[in-house]
This record gives C-alpha cells, structure tokens and sequence, in this order.
C-alpha cells in the first residue's frame, strides 16, 4: 500500500505544480515536488492526522521509527485511491496539502548555497566560501566558514561539518543580500 500511495501522491503533486507554474522548468518543479513530498512533511501531516496514536495503539510497545508515520501516510493515500478511485484521491489529498502548506512549501528555500551561487552568476559576482576555523575536540569536528562576495564576508556558518556549515554561512548571506536588494 505504501508503494501505492507513494506513486499517487507523486502525481497528484506532479499534477498540482505542473497546472500552478506552468512556466518553471522540470528541474524547479522536481524540486519543488521533493519538498513536498519529502518525509519531514509527510511526517508531519501524519502526525497532525494523529496517525501515529494508531500507529502506537497496534504496535504496543515497539518503538516507532520517525519515518513511519509518513509512510503510513502513504499506505492509507493507497488505500484511498483502491477503494475510492483516482478523482476522490486527487481531491481529497490534493486538499489536505493544501491544509498543510504545500502552496507555503514549494516556496521555501533550502538549499541556500545554490541559490547564492545562482544570484553570483547572474549578477557577475564572485562567491566563495573560506574556513575560518576547524576544530577537532574528542572526536567531534566544528567548523566556522564565512560566505564571501567579491571577497568581502557576508555571512559565517558554524557546524558539525563543512557542509553544514557552507549551508548557514550562505542562509546568513542571502539575509544579507536579498535585505539589500529590496
């Protein structure tokens, strides 16, 4: 069923944002589908469906793994379309996204270093990313990176790893940028 559901919530979606931004190439739309789809916010739509009270109530005392819940989610999406068909499903799942914020979701952004790298490109403008710091304290790395346009910082990101650090030093330098531009 989880197999299922996944494969008519994909195209409900497919559907929503291909009809809602007609203009955006498919590599924006995928994106955007992934983050609607993703198992964070099906995780939460389950949650508020309180799917994971039924999910305790049958398993006892089992621990319940975090992607559970959306993949319950998924199996009744499945179970929906078996029993009621394709238009009832599109419907009502295309209405309970709405509920949850998909129209808030495609918009968000978060991958931050792409779109600071795109906005470099376009305005002819060189981003890089310096580590600041690198520290190493029984066994657990951190690290401090600054976001530089043209050389001037505009931003700095701590974290775990390079990676997540790049991610909040560009959040920061979109801040920056995009408080600029307006």
């Amino acid at each position: 069923m989880e197999f299922l559901g996944d494969a008519v919530l994909d195209i409900i979606v497919a559907d929503y944002l291909y009809k809602a931004f007609p203009s955006l190439s498919e590599g924006e739309l995928t994106k955007m589908k992934s983050k609607v789809v993703s198992r964070r916010m099906l995780n939460g739509i389950g949650d508020r469906l309180e799917i994971r009270e039924n999910l305790t109530a049958k398993l006892g005392k089992q621990p319940i793994h975090t992607s559970m819940v959306g993949n319950a989610l998924e199996a009744l999406i499945g179970a929906i379309y078996l029993d009621k068909g394709f238009s009832f499903t599109f419907e009502t799942v295309l209405q309970l996204l709405q509920q949850n914020g998909i129209d808030k979701k495609v918009h968000d952004v978060t991958d931050f270093k792409s779109k600071l790298h795109e906005w470099s490109q376009k305005t002819r403008k060189t981003l890089s990313f310096n580590v600041e710091s690198e520290t190493l304290d029984t066994g657990n790395a951190r690290y401090v990176i600054a976001a530089l346009i043209n050389g001037d910082v505009v931003g700095r990101g701590k974290g775990k790893s390079k990676k997540v650090a790049e991610q909040l030093a560009a959040r920061e330098a979109c801040k920056e940028i995009f408080r600029n531009e307006e």
